[in-house]
Formats: structure tokens, sequence, C-alpha cells
């Protein structure tokens, strides 16, 4: 697990996530992220790892919208737009689910620890906390 600042670009801590992981003897097949790591250069690196990228792609503006992704209609600010949907959505939704549940925890949710450490603790108990919840 690698631990950073908040307001940091979580993209830069990709590969050495997925080093860590193999040197431990972790070695996944896939990778599945939203639009925010839709990178060429990311996904080469992925390559290169024997790793395929499930990312998903962003919309351009002004592309037309596949036929398959027309959602509904959103305000977003003071004009109506179409939401698009994301294909790839439903893969992630069990690491989204539980990044919310972890959210839930007003000590995780805002952190207020100065020590990482500390930080870090409190999530490793957030997550034995969600695990050991009954069916």
């Amino acid at each position: 697990m690698r631990l950073a600042a908040g307001n940091e670009n979580e993209q830069r801590h990709l590969l050495p996530l997925v080093d860590q992981l193999a040197a431990l003897g972790i070695k996944p097949t896939e990778l599945w992220a939203d639009r925010g790591y839709a990178s060429g250069a990311l996904e080469q690196r992925l390559a290169e790892r024997g790793i395929r990228s499930r990312i998903s792609k962003p919309r351009r503006a002004g592309d037309p919208i596949p036929a398959e992704l027309i959602g509904r209609e959103v305000w977003r600010g003071k004009k109506r737009q179409r939401k698009t949907r994301d294909p790839q959505a439903r893969h992630r939704w069990p690491v989204e689910r539980t990044n919310a549940w972890l959210k839930s925890m007003r000590r995780i949710a805002t952190r207020r620890d100065r020590k990482a450490d500390n930080y870090l603790a409190f999530l490793h108990l957030g997550m034995i906390l969600i695990l050991a919840r009954p069916i």
C-alpha cells in the first residue's frame, strides 16, 4: 500500500504500486481504472510489464456519443448535458463501493492525523471492520 497526500495526482503512484506488488509476488494480468488514468505512456509501460490495460477512455468534446453510451440528462452548472455511461464502470464498482465504505468512517474521510503511520493504521482498521461485517 502506498500513502500520499490527498491533493496529488494518483496516476504517478500507479507504476510504483504495480512494481511493489510484483516484488511481493503478485502479478496482475489486467488493470481496471477510471478516466483519470488514461494516458498512452502509462498504457505502454503497463504493456511492458505484461499487464493488459482496461482504462476507460475520455470522450473528447465535440465527438459524437455512441448510442449504447447515451445516458440521462443532468444539470452541469446552468446547462443540461447528456451524461455518458462508462461501459467499464461495473468492473470497478466493488473497489469504488469499498472506498465509499471507508469514506463513511469520519476518521478516514477527513484526515486529521499528522503522522502517515497513524492514518495508515486507521485505514487498516477500517478494512478489518468492513471485512468482518456479517453478510
